[in-house]
C-alpha cells in the first residue's frame, strides 16, 4: 500500500492538485474555528455556541443535490474556481465587518451560512476531480491519499487557528484565510483554463434517475451512509461543543481551547502512520470498528476526566478517530462509482455526512442547555455504543460480500 500511494504522490498533477485541495480545506477550518472561538467570547449560552457548527453544516442538506448535479455538468475546474473566488469573498466580508466592530452572534452564524453554502459547491467536485489527475487504475489510491489530506487539514486547522490568534486579532485571522482562498482560486482558473485550450474526451452525462438507480442499488453504499450517520453524529458533540468546554469548564483562555482543539490535528498526522496498517486488515470491517471504538473511547474519557493532559491526550485519539473514519468511508466511496456520476454520489454522501454533523450539534448544544455538557458527551458515548452493535447485526453480509 506504501508503493501505491508513493506512486500516486509522485504524479505531479495530483500532487498540485492535492495540495490546492490542502490549502483550501485548512483555510475553511481556521475560518470556522476561529468563528467557533469567537462566539464563546461574544455568548455564554452553549445552545448558541452550537450554532456556527449547525451554520458550518446544515447548507449541505439544502444544496448537496445541486452542488453534484452542476459538478457532473459542468467544467469541474470552473465551478472550482467559482466557489474558491465565493469563499475568499466571504471571508474578506467578515474580516471587514469585524474590524469595523460589527462582529455578534447573529453575524458570525450568518457568515458562516454563506461560506458554507460555496464550501457545498466546492467539496463534491475537489473529491471527484482526482479522477481528472491520475489514470484510472489508480483512482483509488489517490481517493485515499485525498481523504487523508482533507482530514489532515480539518484536524491541522483548528491547531493553526489557536496559534494564529496568539499573535493576531480576529479580522486579521479572516484575512489570512481570505488570502489562503483566493490564491487557491487562481490555481483552479488556470486549470480550466487549460481545459479549454486541451481537447480532452468527456464522458456522457447521465441522468439523475439513471444515477439514482445506480446509488439506490449499492449495498455498500447504504453501509456507508449508516456508518456516517452514526459516527458523525456522535462525533460532533467535540467539534460544536470543546471550545465551549475548554472556556467554561476548565477556564482555559483563547490560546488555551486553541490549544486543545489543535490535539484533534496531532492525532488526524497519526492516520499517516496507522491508515496503511489499517487497510492491510484482512476484514474490511475490522477498520470501522476500530474508528468506533476508539472514537467511544475518546469521548468517554473527555467525559469522565477533567486532566487538561488526559483530556488533551484524549481528544488526539478522537482526531485520529474522526480522520480514519472519513478516509475509510470517503475511500470507498470514490473508488467505487463511474466519473459520470461521481459528483453526485459524493453530493448525496455529504448530505448525509453534513446532516449527521448539523444535527448532532444541534442536539449536543441542546442537551447541555438544558442539562450539562456531560449529560451531551454521555449521550455522544451512548449513540455510538448502540450504533456499532447495529452495524453488526445489519451489515455483516455486505461487509462478508465486499471482502
Amino acid at each position: 500500500m506504501h508503493a501505491e500511494l508513493i506512486a500516486v504522490a509522485r504524479n505531479p498533477k495530483y500532487r498540485h492538485f492535492w495540495l490546492a485541495n490542502i490549502v483550501s480545506n485548512g483555510a475553511i477550518w481556521i475560518q470556522n474555528t476561529t468563528s467557533s472561538i469567537a462566539l464563546t467570547h461574544l455568548s455564554t449560552s452553549p445552545a448558541v455556541n452550537s450554532l456556527v457548527q449547525v451554520a458550518a453544516t446544515l447548507p449541505f442538506l439544502l444544496f448537496g443535490i445541486l452542488a453534484g448535479q452542476i459538478g457532473d455538468r459542468f467544467s469541474k475546474p470552473l465551478v472550482l474556481t467559482v466557489a474558491q473566488l465565493s469563499l475568499g469573498l466571504v471571508a474578506l466580508t467578515l474580516a471587514a465587518a469585524t474590524w469595523q466592530g460589527l462582529l455578534s452572534p447573529a453575524l458570525l452564524v450568518g457568515v458562516t451560512a454563506a461560506f458554507s453554502v460555496a464550501t457545498v459547491f466546492r467539496m463534491p467536485v475537489a473529491q471527484a476531480g482526482i479522477a481528472l489527475t491520475v489514470p484510472g487504475d489508480q483512482v483509488k489510491h489517490a481517493a485515499v491519499l485525498n481523504n487523508l489530506g482533507f482530514n489532515i487539514a480539518r484536524a491541522v486547522g483548528p491547531a493553526v487557528a489557536g496559534t494564529l490568534l496568539l499573535v493576531l486579532a480576529y479580522h486579521q485571522v479572516y484575512l489570512v484565510t481570505a488570502t489562503m482562498l483566493l490564491a487557491v482560486s487562481g490555481y483552479f482558473f488556470r486549470g480550466f483554463y487549460n481545459e479549454r485550450t486541451t481537447s480532452t474526451d468527456q464522458p456522457a452525462f447521465v441522468s439523475i434517475r439513471n444515477a439514482w438507480q445506480q446509488i439506490s442499488a449499492s449495498g455498500l453504499f447504504r453501509r456507508c451512509t449508516f456508518d456516517a450517520c452514526v459516527l458523525f453524529f456522535a462525533g460532533s458533540v467535540i467539534w460544536s461543543m470543546m471550545p465551549f468546554i475548554a472556556k467554561y469548564h476548565l477556564n482555559q483562555s483563547t490560546a488555551g481551547q486553541g490549544t486543545l482543539m489543535g490535539a484533534t490535528g496531532l492525532g488526524a498526522l497519526l492516520t499517516v502512520i496507522v491508515l496503511p496498517a489499517v487497510l492491510k486488515l484482512r476484514h474490511n470491517h475490522q477498520g470501522y470498528w476500530l474508528c468506533y471504538s476508539l472514537m467511544i473511547s475518546s469521548i468517554a474519557t473527555i467525559w469522565l476526566s477533567s486532566n487538561l493532559t488526559v483530556i488533551f491526550a484524549a481528544l488526539m485519539v478522537f482526531g485520529l478517530s474522526w480522520s480514519m473514519a472519513v478516509t475509510l468511508l470517503n475511500g470507498e466511496i470514490q473508488s467505487s462509482f463511474p466519473r459520470q456520476i461521481l459528483s453526485r454520489v459524493i453530493a448525496i454522501y455529504l448530505i448525509v455526512m453534513y446532516l449527521a454533523q448539523a444535527t448532532g450539534s444541534f442536539w449536543a448544544g441542546l442537551i447541555s442547555q438544558f442539562f450539562e455538557t456531560d449529560s451531551a458527551l454521555l449521550f455522544s458515548v451512548t449513540v455510538l455504543v448502540l450504533g456499532l452493535g447495529l452495524r453488526s447485526l445489519l451489515f455483516t453480509s455486505t461487509d462478508a460480500c465486499e471482502e
